[in-house]
């Protein structure tokens, strides 16, 4: 009765409630946090007809030793991971960073338990085709230079051609073509020069015998 007397004599002063001091408890924070950090978790990993289930420690969970665990016991080459969050939507894994907030998730269950579902291929993310990159228009071709009207750049003009010069070309290169080719062609074409002589030998008597002839009625 006297101590509650002396409470209420005080509050009456000072206008305001007996309160604790400050620091009188724990902060109930960093305790949590260092539990989570030493607690161990059940991870679960569901894919290709089969189910993995390993424990580990929550602090030394990463996504590349989840990815080498699937490496190791299905062997798929390409895949992704998700899990339902607590809204039951289907959530990607690819990173530490998304790592850890699935497990802070699974933590707050009993048994804390990390479900995964593996699925195989590229996510829906990286499997998106990339915006095609656009190049610039091709230049425009530069106009071509006008052709020299003369002066000392300007190319020679041709000689004129003589049929007699040209046709004596032809004949001094003529044995040196024929030596080149093979054999059968020669005697080929050897057969057919002496068949174009006889054929001139036969015009130019028959020309002859013609020109005679005309001559003896004109007399």
């Amino acid at each position: 009765m006297m101590v509650a007397i002396l409470f209420q004599s005080i509050r009456s002063r000072t206008g305001r409630p007996l309160s604790k001091k400050k620091g009188s408890g724990p902060d109930p924070a960093p305790e949590q946090e260092s539990q989570n950090k030493m607690a161990t978790i059940i991870v679960k990993i569901s894919g290709n007809n089969q189910t993995r289930r390993w424990t580990a420690r929550a602090d030394q969970l990463t996504f590349s030793s989840i990815q080498k665990r699937v490496a190791d016991n299905f062997q798929t080459p390409k895949f992704y991971l998700t899990y339902k969050d607590d809204e039951d939507d289907d959530i990607n894994v690819s990173t530490d960073e998304e790592l850890q907030e699935a497990v802070s998730l699974a933590l707050k269950t009993e048994p804390a338990v990390l479900r995964l579902k593996l699925v195989e291929g590229l996510s829906p993310a990286a499997a998106r085709p990339s915006p095609p990159t656009t190049s610039p228009p091709p230049a425009a071709p530069s106009a071509p230079d006008a052709a020299p009207q003369g002066g000392a750049n300007a190319p020679p003009a041709p000689a004129e051609l003589n049929p007699h010069v040209f046709f004596q070309n032809l004949a001094d290169a003529l044995p040196q073509v024929m030596s080149a080719l093979p054999p059968p062609l020669q005697s080929i074409l050897s057969q057919m020069e002496l068949d174009t002589a006889a054929s001139a030998a036969a015009n130019a008597a028959a020309n002859a015998a013609s020109r005679g002839a005309s001559s003896a009625s004109g007399a």
